[in-house]
């Protein structure tokens, strides 16, 4: 059968009368028999994500379920774990030499991953899990509309759980018949969602997940706009202190009486204006955690009497001489080098060692533009469902190839958060559901205009040809220096989508961008 058809059987499979209902041990094993054969596999696989985030092996083709029980991932660990985490599919051409790839499964189970494509088994705002399919019979990469056919097939699976009343969180083992049925479904919203699979994405994600299984203080470091905050919100729910609060103060926004009031509290008549006593949020963080964000602008003596309050757990309110104690978590976040800072003595070195036991770096956009495409994605979405608690037509937003080109070259020195910005913006001035480079706000086409787009990512054109035809411009350019801009591209692209990073090419080269787009230009290696 032609690899069209064999997607078809897939959609007759939710039409027709099938063993046992939606999730249940003999209709995966049904399911996932035939989706081996459809997209001729060597295996396919259901993993079920649970209320604390984890990911359970609950069914796969090659593994006897008695050895299924024990296995499982963190959310965002591994492929599966970042498909969960970004609800985006993933196809890997082969997962060896795939830095993503947590081949800790393969080794219990005495399985090698080449070729895999995986998918969010998804329904609006429920996520059931992640399907998969392994090793392509040709040896190689799955046809590439595999990518788009799994995720098609995994909002249909998790469509056929709902109808069946069975899309909730895994619960432990297969339960026999006559057993209980399990919880209708549950939305996952309130839950952080950190959006990216790129390396320095799943890096500090997989520190935030293991600073939430620890109890000491943590410092996130990283630009305006690279979440931070999220992260800090990820590491409180991942911890045992989820149940408590999350407060959040902003050392940077209050000035050191008002910012000492708002963290240890003051007593009534300490100072004008304190008409009654007023809990701190040291205390009233007790049990859960407190974000202080931007306390490299914190002054030297409130420095001191957090460092007081990490070391004896007790914080003294203002104007009064008796100690309050507290159980609260510290983490911190700052915009600025505070190593540096301490140097030059504008930070006590004994509270950045305390702060700097955990240190988590939140990558800038510009290192991990592959995450672009998904985290626009993500806030189209968003977008949507704000449409839809105005009440309004509910579009299914999306971007044209030109608008995505648009993103993926500019730099974006506000980071994810200015991302957001530009992309709720061009929804809102939107008509239709294609978003177009004239819909972004005046300030990203007026910082567009100084630069050449570069090459857009896989998924809207494709990769690079090995060869380019000799043109007359291209031919007045040195052999030598077309084959020194194509080494520094080809050195420096993105890993594992073949698609070229003209900042990092230009840093090798040692050159400005525009000089470097202006000349790629010129010898027609970029439009």
């Amino acid at each position: 059968m032609e690899p069209k058809s064999e997607f078809m059987s897939l959609l007759d499979f939710f039409h027709l009368q099938q063993p046992g209902l939606p999730g249940s041990p003999e209709y995966n094993a049904a399911f996932c028999r035939l989706l081996v054969k459809a997209a001729s596999a060597g295996q396919a696989s259901i993993w079920q994500l649970d209320n604390q985030n984890h990911l359970h092996l609950v069914y796969s083709t090659d593994i006897r379920p008695e050895r299924i029980r024990d296995i499982g991932l963190r959310e965002g660990e591994g492929i599966i774990g970042a498909v969960a985490l970004s609800r985006q599919p993933v196809a890997v051409a082969d997962a060896r030499v795939d830095a993503q790839h947590d081949n800790r499964v393969d080794e219990r189970i005495g399985y090698q991953t080449h070729s895999m494509v995986s998918a969010p088994i998804l329904f609006g705002d429920n996520l059931y899990g992640v399907i998969n399919v392994l090793n392509h019979s040709s040896g190689s990469a799955f046809p590439l509309e595999w990518k788009d056919w799994l995720s098609a097939i995994g909002v249909i699976y998790a469509a056929a759980l709902i109808n069946a009343g069975r899309l909730g969180f895994y619960e432990g083992p297969a339960k026999k018949e006559g057993d209980k049925k399990k919880e209708p479904a549950q939305s996952f919203e309130g839950k952080t969602t950190i959006v990216g699979i790129s390396n320095v994405v799943r890096e500090a994600l997989h520190l935030c997940l293991k600073a939430a299984s620890a109890s000491l203080p943590v410092l996130i470091c990283g630009e305006t706009g690279t979440g931070k905050e999220l992260a800090a919100h990820r590491i409180h729910e991942e911890s045992n202190r989820a149940n408590g609060p999350f407060l959040a103060v902003n050392c940077a926004a209050l000035t050191e009486t008002l910012l000492e009031s708002e963290l240890f509290g003051h007593v009534k008549g300490a100072f004008t204006g304190a008409i009654r006593d007023r809990q701190g949020k040291f205390v009233a963080a007790s049990g859960g955690t407190l974000f202080l964000d931007e306390i490299g602008d914190m002054s030297k003596a409130s420095q001191a009497k957090i460092l007081r309050a990490l070391e004896e757990k007790k914080v003294t309110p203002v104007g009064s001489e008796k100690a309050v104690p507290c159980d609260t978590r510290i983490i911190a976040a700052t915009n600025q080098v505070l190593a540096q800072r301490v140097e030059k003595g504008k930070f006590r070195d004994d509270l950045y060692y305390r702060l700097s036991g955990i240190e988590i770096l939140m990558p800038p956009l510009r290192e991990r533009v592959e995450d672009i495409y998904l985290l626009a994605a993500h806030f189209l979405r968003k977008a949507a469902a704000e449409e839809g608690k105005a009440k309004k037509p509910i579009r299914n937003l999306r971007l044209s190839r030109e608008a995505l080109e648009m993103l993926m070259a500019f730099t974006w020195p506000g980071n994810v958060r200015q991302l957001e910005q530009a992309l709720l913006a061009a929804a809102a001035i939107c008509e239709g559901e294609e978003i177009k480079p004239g819909d972004f706000p005046p300030w990203l086409q007026k910082g567009m205009k100084a630069d050449v787009k570069g090459p857009a990512p896989q998924s809207v054109m494709s990769s690079q040809p090995d060869k380019l035809p000799a043109t007359p411009e291209s031919a007045e350019v040195p052999n030598e220096e077309r084959a020194r801009y194509l080494k520094a591209l080809e050195a420096t692209k993105y890993p594992g989508t073949g698609r070229w990073n003209l900042n990092a090419a230009a840093r090798e080269l040692k050159i400005p961008r525009k000089t470097l787009t202006y000349r790629l230009k010129k010898i027609r290696l970029i439009s």
